[in-house]
């Protein structure tokens, strides 16, 4: 995000959420700290901070930065987690290390790999598939011998 950016997104935090009394120099670090990210994740992250059972009241960087990593799965957990998922549905070589982020362009097919699956499963929930076709799964495993 700029600088104009992320004035904006202050003044969305004070305006909806905090109250904070706007500085220059919060705009500055927060403008240095968040430069790489996109704002509408920003946003994203604000609003899913606000929306939890007991959020702070006043919302800091740092909480707004481990937000942003918990919604793009940046968090250790998720990367391990994500890397096993690729490994199995073959997006990325079984040699990728269990704790490096997935690239971009593997992270969109592994969502949008996610997001089919999930649009298959609610399909057989709902009873509307009709033509039978099995869900998409990916090689998961190891294959089991035949008898």
């Amino acid at each position: 995000m700029n600088e104009p950016e992320v004035r904006r997104l202050l003044s969305l935090i004070s305006g909806g959420y905090d109250n904070r009394t706007l500085t220059a120099i919060t705009a500055e670090v927060w403008t240095m700290e968040l430069a790489d990210t996109d704002f509408d994740i920003a946003w994203q992250a604000v609003r899913n901070h606000f929306r939890k059972p007991s959020p702070r009241e006043y919302l800091s960087l740092d909480v707004l930065l481990e937000q942003i990593r918990v919604d793009t799965r940046q968090t250790p957990g998720a990367i391990e987690e994500d890397v096993r998922s690729a490994k199995a549905r073959g997006l990325i070589e079984a040699s990728w290390p269990a704790r490096q982020a997935l690239p971009r362009p593997v992270a969109t097919r592994l969502a949008q790999a996610r997001q089919t699956f999930a649009e298959q499963a609610a399909a057989i929930e709902a009873g509307t598939v009709t033509d039978g076709r099995p869900l998409e799964l990916g090689t998961v495993g190891r294959k089991v011998p035949e008898p």
